[in-house]
């Protein structure tokens, strides 16, 4: 039986929560940065407080999706694994394919219908 040393297990849970504080990082700040960027970018290039305030709500929509990406992916996995048989009639439909009756050519002129000149 392997075991693991002590010392890699609190390296590996180091890195891990390393990897969490720069996922925060850039959700928190250079999100931010581009959010607030965003917005004044619009208000200095239209001077219009109506489209800032538009690219401002737009911005904390995508933001909030961001942020609650964990519990929607936690969600959509949660109705793919989902049994969505359970008290439903199921039936089965079986397709069968049917030959297409083939025409027979019809006899050349001056014969018969075995082919014999008449």
């Amino acid at each position: 039986m392997y075991s693991t040393p002590l010392a890699a297990v609190g390296i590996l849970d180091d890195w891990s929560a390393m990897g969490k504080d720069v996922k925060t990082l850039i959700t928190v700040v250079v999100l931010g940065v581009i959010y607030v960027g965003s917005v004044g970018a619009t208000w200095a290039a239209s001077r219009s407080m109506l489209k800032a305030f538009v690219a401002a709500v737009g911005g904390a929509v995508v933001m909030g999706v961001i942020a609650s990406q964990t519990v929607l992916s936690t969600k959509t996995a949660e109705e793919l694994k989902k049994d969505h048989t359970v008290g439903q009639d199921v039936r089965v439909v079986h397709v069968v394919d049917l030959p297409v009756p083939v025409a027979l050519p019809s006899p050349a002129p001056g014969t018969d219908r075995s082919g014999r000149r008449a």
